[in-house]
């Protein structure tokens, strides 16, 4: 009788544990759908990085990056960064109706990282004065995926997936 009385606050302890432990995991993934856009693509694939322009304007200056500078374009005239030719591209017509969305050709496990995408934004100050700056619009991760290969896009919240299916075995184990 004793034993019996020992395993249950261990037993009550794992099962709040187990609670814990979900919570945890569902919050951290919400927490990182809201602020995070994650892309994945194939080896040789292609995918599109979204991106919507925050201020429409007659000729739209839009940049995007990562680790260095991935694609440029204002009208007609663009520039694709080192490694990114023939592979980059935000066509001009999407451009001029706000989608700066870029797209990535012939993905390698090399285009694996976080781009970022900018608008040049002018401000008219005391009517003679143009100030332009980079803004900011998103942030889009991005995977790449070796076909033979896996890829585990959060490293955390797989281990914490793991962690609690291992705690729930071994309290209906023990009941």
């Amino acid at each position: 009788m004793a034993d019996h009385f020992c395993r249950k606050p261990v037993g009550i302890m794992t099962s709040v544990f187990s609670i814990i432990i979900v919570w945890i995991s569902i919050c951290s993934d919400l927490l990182l759908a809201q602020h995070q856009i994650s892309v994945s693509g194939q080896v040789k694939s292609s995918v599109l990085l979204p991106c919507k322009l925050r201020v429409i304007s007659e000729r739209p200056y839009i940049r995007w990056s990562s680790s260095k500078d991935v694609f440029e374009r204002s009208g007609n005239e663009w520039f694709q960064g080192q490694g990114y030719e023939g592979r980059a591209d935000i066509p001009e017509d999407r451009l001029r109706e706000g989608d700066c969305s870029l797209e990535l050709r012939n993905l390698t496990l090399a285009d694996t990282g976080v781009y970022k995408s900018y608008q040049v934004v002018r401000r008219v100050k005391r009517a003679a004065v143009v100030r332009e700056k980079w803004e900011l619009i998103n942030s889009v991760e991005l995977s790449v995926d070796d076909a033979a290969g896996i890829n585990w896009s959060n490293p955390l919240l797989v281990s914490l997936s793991l962690l609690n299916c291992f705690i729930f075995r071994m309290v209906y184990r023990e009941t």
